[in-house]
């Protein structure tokens, strides 16, 4: 099959929501695995940085229409893919031009840098969202029930998901990274399960998001919005309505919850 074929069959399965480990071999068969693309001066995206793109893309329905397709020299290709997001009703348009090697695409740039520079950034700014919604999770999963120090795998998670900057505004009074350090050890130590409830991206940097902690005290709900930097959390701001809330986590304050704890939900 041609490189063409190759090419048209790749993009011809998008628009469909699909498992994009499905079609890996399609773009293991299409791109060279010392891929390059020039985005700029200063950045470049490799084979897999691509695959992480191309793989939102893919799972989120997107449709790729190949509008051009020529070899411009024996060795040199030019392209044109106009993609449309389900919720998009224009869309954009990337142009490329790639250097071949061993019959796949090996290196290049975009002909047109604002429309590769756009979707790069939109998708960037995904791939970092899923990277701290996962290692979240991860962390968050520690806190089982069962009460615990705060050993060495909480740690490193801790340091997975927190930026070095990292600002909690727990109830008005802001925590830096140590100190919110010591309330989830505080939260470990007494057994406390945390439960992520919620966690949708707003922009490129912001997030909502929500959780639960429970433990032989109480059973409390916050919800926060957050800010990220690259793919660590910066920045938690707990809404107005959940103040209450995050007041009753363990290591804030003393709270006497008595027989029934109110839960503070957002609105």
């Amino acid at each position: 099959m041609s490189l063409e074929e190759n090419f048209r069959r790749f993009y011809s399965n998008f628009g469909i929501k699909q498992d994009p480990s499905k079609m890996r071999r399609l773009f293991d068969d299409l791109y060279h695995d010392d891929f390059k693309n020039e985005l700029d001066g200063k950045h470049s995206l490799d084979k897999d940085q691509l695959w992480k793109i191309q793989a939102i893309i893919i799972k989120s329905g997107t449709t790729a229409t190949v509008l051009m397709f020529k070899y411009v020299q024996p060795n040199v290709v030019e392209y044109k893919i106009h993609f449309k997001g389900t919720d998009e009703p224009v869309g954009k348009t990337v142009h490329c031009a790639y250097e071949l090697m061993d019959g796949k695409i090996f290196h290049g740039r975009a002909v047109d840098e604002s429309s590769i520079t756009t979707i790069s950034n939109a998708t960037t700014a995904s791939i970092n969202f899923q990277q701290v919604q996962k290692n979240s999770q991860a962390l968050f999963t520690l806190f089982d029930g069962v009460p615990k120090p705060f050993d060495d795998e909480m740690n490193q998670a801790f340091e997975a998901l927190y930026h070095q900057d990292f600002i909690h505004n727990m109830d008005g009074k802001p925590l830096n990274k140590a100190q919110w350090k010591e309330r989830l050890q505080a939260f470990a130590e007494s057994g406390a399960r945390i439960l992520q409830l919620k966690f949708e991206p707003k922009n490129d940097v912001h997030f909502e998001a929500g959780i639960r902690v429970i433990n032989k005290d109480i059973d409390v709900v916050g919800y926060s919005r957050g800010t990220i930097s690259g793919s660590k959390l910066l920045k938690i701001e707990p809404h107005e309505d959940s103040l209450a809330a995050y007041a009753m986590f363990p290591g804030q304050k003393v709270v006497h919850s008595g027989e029934h704890t109110e839960i503070a939900s957002a609105q």
